[in-house]
């Protein structure tokens, strides 16, 4: 919800996000008002075990910024989900797809399900337990977009000569330019943001200090949230069918 408030005769435009919830709220502000990236925040988390809370903190923000329209946001936010998987040694939570291909919109969370994909596969790779197995068998039944854009990345794998066992989402590689031998192991520096398909093997625009935000109805104002994290763990309730699957052009497998 919008609306405009004057104060010493300047109009300001205020966003109440009513559903999400206060943690969210503050990686979002910390990122409007410094534009730096949220290792801060991945190290305090690791310090407190509280790694599982700023997960969805960060999934939320993810999905938020594109709601918004900050792709810089989204991204920053995509780096961080990579890396406190990396820094905790996670596989992929069934409880993450469940929700990212239940609850969001597909073009919302397209960067995310693609990262969520090769995190499937390389977990599926590994040494997994039962019950990982049977958890992730029936997200396949229950999601046939997952199902169908696992498929359509194994495929692509194989054709490529990977080995989805040895390629690890949780590893962003410094650079978008690598040698065979380095693509083995790790995702290119940009694989899973915004820009993937424009930036090709250039260098990743958020290497250089962000510019400034242009000027837009969302960040002109300021923002401010009304919910209570008992409201809404998940931040904002986004019920969208899941019809739409990532093409398959833009399936990332180098």
């Amino acid at each position: 919800m919008a609306r405009i408030e004057f104060e010493k005769g300047q109009s300001h435009l205020v966003m109440t996000m009513e559903d999400q919830c206060p943690d969210m709220f503050e990686l979002f502000a910390y990122w409007m008002n410094e534009r730096r990236n949220f290792d801060r925040y991945i190290d305090a988390a690791e310090a407190n075990n509280s790694c599982t809370e700023l997960h969805w903190d960060l999934v939320n923000l993810h999905i938020f910024a594109a709601q918004v329209d900050l792709p810089a946001l989204q991204d920053c936010a995509m780096d961080a989900i990579q890396d406190v998987y990396l820094r905790c040694n996670w596989d992929i939570n069934p409880k993450l797809i469940n929700h990212v291909y239940k609850s969001c919109d597909p073009q919302e969370s397209c960067r995310l399900r693609k990262w969520i994909v090769a995190m499937t596969a390389w977990t599926l790779g590994g040494v997994v337990t039962k019950e990982m197995s049977r958890a992730i068998t029936r997200l396949f039944d229950q999601c046939p977009d997952f199902w169908a854009e696992y498929h359509t990345h194994t495929r692509k794998m194989a054709q490529t000569g990977l080995e989805g066992h040895f390629k690890n989402p949780q590893l962003r590689l410094p650079s978008n330019n690598l040698r065979n031998e380095e693509r083995q192991f790790g995702f290119r520096q940009c694989s899973f943001h915004t820009h993937r398909s424009t930036v090709g093997q250039g260098k990743c625009p958020h290497a250089c200090p962000l510019s400034p935000l242009v000027s837009s109805p969302y960040t002109d104002g300021y923002f401010e949230s009304d919910s209570d994290r008992t409201d809404s763990r998940f931040g904002s309730r986004m019920v969208s069918p899941c019809s739409d699957t990532i093409p398959e052009s833009d399936l990332e497998t180098s």
